[in-house]
Order: C-alpha cells, then sequence, then structure tokens
C-alpha cells in the first residue's frame, strides 16, 4: 500500500515485531497524521510453543531476522530519517528475548526497543486516534501474546489493562483441530470473561468499541463486515468451521496459520463485546505501528547505526 505525500514531510519507519506476526510501516507524517508510503506484515510465529518451552524457536528467529532486516532495508531505500524496531509480548515472556534482540540488532544496526504492556496500549491508542477517532471509546487490541484493553478518546488514554489471553497462548491451551469443533468456542470464551469480567467491571459506561490486531481484521474479512457484533463472530466461526484452514485460505487471500488462530480470536472478542456491554466491535487496521510512527517523528528524526 503507498500514497505520494508531501515530499518535505518527514519520512519515519515503524516495525512492530510480535508474538504472531511482523508488521512494518512506512509513512510520511502529515498535519500530526501518517500517511502511508509502504506497509507489510509477515507471520513470524515467534510465539509458537512458548506457552510449553518458555523459548523462541531457533527456526522463527532466523525468519524473524529476515523479515526484519529486508523490511528495515525497504525502509531506508523509501528514504526513512527515522526508524524503530518495537517487540511485544514475546520478548516480554521469552526465556532467550535477549538472543532475539541481539539477532535483530545484528541484522539491522538497530537497537530494538522491548514495549511494555502499558507501553504496547498506549502506543496502539495513539495511533488508533491518528486515524480520525472522536469520542470516547474503549480498545481491544488482539495480539498472539496479550490481549490490550484501554480506553480515552482522540486526545490520550485514560486506562489500560493487559491480560494473557492473546490468540496463541489460547490456540496453544485449547489446541483446535482444523476444522476447528464449535464446542470449543464457550469454554474459550469464558476463560477470555475470567480475565476480561473484572476490567469491564473497573471501566463500565463504554459506548463504543474498537477491536485491532490481526485477527481481528481476520474476523472482519471472515464475516464480510467491520462491524463485528454477534451475528458477524457466529458467521466468521461458522465460515472457520466449515473446511480446512488452507481451503478457506485459497478462497479468503487470510493465511492459512492465522485462520487457524481465528477461533481464539473470535471467543476473546465475544468476550470482550459482552463484558464492556457493547453491541459490536468495529475493525480497525490502524494501531500500533501508527502509534510507533507519530511517536517517531514527534521526537525528530534520528541517526541510523549501521
Amino acid at each position: 500500500m503507498s500514497e505520494a505525500g508531501d515530499t518535505g514531510a518527514p519520512i519515519v519507519a515503524a516495525i512492530d515485531v510480535g508474538t504472531n506476526t511482523t508488521r512494518m510501516l512506512v509513512s510520511r507524517i502529515r498535519d500530526g497524521r501518517p500517511v502511508a508510503l509502504a506497509s507489510s506484515s509477515v507471520m513470524t510465529a515467534l510465539g509458537e510453543g512458548l506457552e510449553r518451552t518458555g523459548v523462541i524457536p531457533a527456526h522463527a528467529m532466523v525468519v524473524a531476522e529476515q523479515t526484519v532486516a529486508a523490511m528495515a532495508g525497504e525502509a531506508r531505500a523509501l528514504g526513512a530519517g527515522s526508524i524503530v524496531i518495537a517487540c511485544t509480548a514475546v520478548a516480554r515472556e521469552a526465556a532467550n528475548a535477549a538472543d532475539l534482540l541481539a539477532v535483530l540488532e545484528r541484522a539491522t544496526g538497530i537497537r530494538p526497543r522491548v514495549l511494555s504492556g502499558p507501553e504496547e496500549a498506549a502506543l496502539t491508542f495513539a495511533g488508533l486516534g491518528a486515524a480520525d477517532r472522536s469520542g470516547r471509546f474503549m480498545a481491544a487490541d488482539l495480539g498472539g501474546g496479550s490481549l490490550e484493553l484501554m480506553g480515552g478518546n482522540a486526545g490520550g488514554l485514560d486506562w489500560v489493562t493487559s491480560v494473557p489471553v492473546g490468540v496463541r497462548k489460547m490456540t496453544e491451551r485449547y489446541e483446535p483441530q482444523d476444522p476447528p469443533a464449535l464446542d470449543l468456542l464457550g469454554p474459550m470464551s469464558a476463560f477470555a470473561r475470567s480475565f476480561v469480567d473484572p476490567v469491564a467491571q473497573a471501566h463500565p459506561g463504554i459506548a463504543s468499541a474498537i477491536a485491532t490486531g490481526g485477527s481481528a481484521v481476520a474476523l472482519g474479512v471472515l464475516a464480510a463486515t467491520p462491524r463485528l457484533d454477534r451475528d458477524a463472530l457466529v458467521r466468521a466461526v461458522e465460515v472457520l468451521a466449515s473446511a480446512r484452514s488452507q481451503d478457506i485460505a485459497a478462497d479468503t487471500g487470510i493465511e492459512a496459520a492465522r485462520l487457524r488462530l481465528c477461533l481464539a480470536g473470535a471467543a476473546v472478542l465475544e468476550a470482550v463485546r459482552r463484558a464492556f456491554g457493547v453491541d459490536a466491535l468495529e475493525v480497525s487496521a490502524a494501531g500500533l505501528r501508527e502509534g510507533l510512527v507519530l511517536e517517531a517523528a514527534a521526537r525528530g528524526p534520528a541517526s541510523l547505526a549501521g
């Protein structure tokens, strides 16, 4: 995805290294908002088996190294004056996270930053706020290793909580078949609500809600709507249960590996919807990367190592 823009505006880039997916955004900043020059996403599966082993597998680290090096190279070729590499839940939890950080720095010449849960949420919220949000809202940022729940308005974040019900964690906990059995949905959603309900009780009165993250976007595609109410989530789950992930991938363009995480995604988002008492969650593709490029732009152009 690309868009021509004001050639005098600064170009900044963010690479988000997550539990499931590594994403890049290269943007010009125009009127305080990121305008994309390029974006990409690769499922690097750094969190594969993390719940069981406690470590990032060697093969996933190699894929992440190659992916991030290529993304940083593309960002430099596009003229990015500042590039940030940010790692999320997998780097907070894995016993060998230091190895990942060293590999990425060696490959790019850029020292990666490990975001805390609250930092990740605040940056995601800023990214959502940059995408023409208005009024008060809550957001659910559903990743592979964690779910960040946050509330406020386009001007800032009022509260944030991180809970350990990411889609990869949930999938490895319940091990759904391919295609999945629908009788898993209830237990998965109940487990998610054990974490989400206390958050919702502490922050009542939510009028609108947003869901972001790769699995949320995929569920919107499966449901054929960006508005994930109960019926839409049911439609998405019925698609998941109708065929093997490889067959659905061929029809939808969604990666099979992502589809195998989507039952957990539907369970978690339904738990969020019900706990906060909202009719639906609006899917947004904006989030952490937008927040990172806005933060980088605010700090000014940085020298790139290497």
